[in-house]
């Protein structure tokens, strides 16, 4: 089978070790999308891979591709960027291992989306940049990586009376439509209960996070303080979004709402546990 030398910018999302000397390296391109590659000799001493082939490296990569495979030859691979400031604090690598094990999971292999490959390799360079509220960076990621595969939030206004959460100021919360992504007051939330049968997820604490009390997709109540955060975090320009500090129970609340979004859009997604780790780690210093 005939195979293709290609150039191409990536992402590395993770490495394994493959035989004696070489790795099998998982890749998000700019010009493909997910793919996997064989590094023969990666693992030999004196490499000409080096660290570009670590996970967070953003490189340029060269490649023979063949179609209809799914492994490919990596020819070289060249650092244009190296994390040193992400790979040397816990909170920011932890962070960016997050994002690239949400991409390895919503990504479908050799499906190329340009503005996603946009969206990590700058959410990655705000992460190294960054000097505070870093796990915005990851909150702000899942909500703008969900809207370009399609399952775009609508967070700014109750989508059946059009009252802007401005407007909601004197309601304490709103309900966050999980399949929709859209919101609902709890006026149009009543209405629509009576209709739907649709009961209500509400979150109650356990530990350092808040866990739904009732497991079911529908509909889950989120304070409207929350609501703007998330609005803030979906519509703000990136370089922002580390700006808003937010405290524990406030990152709590946004947490588990986000992990029941994904949830519900992206099939056996599983929970990311770089940012489990760092909840045990905080958990242990606190």
């Amino acid at each position: 089978m005939s195979s293709v030398i290609t150039k191409t910018d990536a992402v590395v999302l993770k490495a394994m070790k493959y035989r004696d000397t070489s790795k099998i390296v998982t890749f998000y391109t700019r010009s493909f999308g997910k793919l996997k590659g064989i590094a023969k000799g990666a693992r030999q001493l004196r490499s000409k891979f080096g660290s570009s082939l670590d996970p967070l490296s953003q490189v340029s990569l060269v490649l023979y591709k063949k179609e209809q495979r799914d492994l490919h030859l990596i020819s070289q691979c060249d650092l244009r960027g190296s994390p040193k400031q992400t790979r040397s604090d816990l909170e920011k690598m932890a962070v960016g291992l997050a994002v690239l094990e949400l991409v390895d999971q919503v990504a479908h292999e050799e499906e190329g989306h340009e503005a996603l490959y946009l969206l990590l390799s700058e959410t990655l360079d705000r992460i190294e940049d960054a000097e505070r509220n870093v796990l915005n960076l990851y909150f702000s990621f899942v909500l703008r990586s969900s809207a370009l595969l399609g399952f775009s939030p609508d967070v700014a206004s109750c989508s059946a009376c059009n009252r802007s959460l401005d407007e909601l100021e004197g309601e304490r919360s709103v309900f966050f439509r999980l399949s929709s992504g859209g919101i609902l007051c709890p006026s149009c939330a009543e209405g629509s209960r009576t209709r739907d049968g649709n009961r209500d997820l509400r979150f109650h604490k356990r530990g350092t996070r808040n866990i739904p009390a009732v497991r079911e997709e529908g509909r889950v109540r989120v304070e409207i303080g929350t609501m703007k955060v998330l609005s803030f975090l979906l519509k703000s320009p990136l370089a922002n979004v580390t700006m808003l500090a937010l405290g524990p129970e406030k990152g709590n609340e946004i947490d588990g709402t986000l992990r029941l979004y994904l949830r519900q859009h992206f099939e056996n997604i599983k929970p990311v546990k770089a940012l489990d780790l760092l909840r045990k780690f905080n958990s242990a210093g606190s």
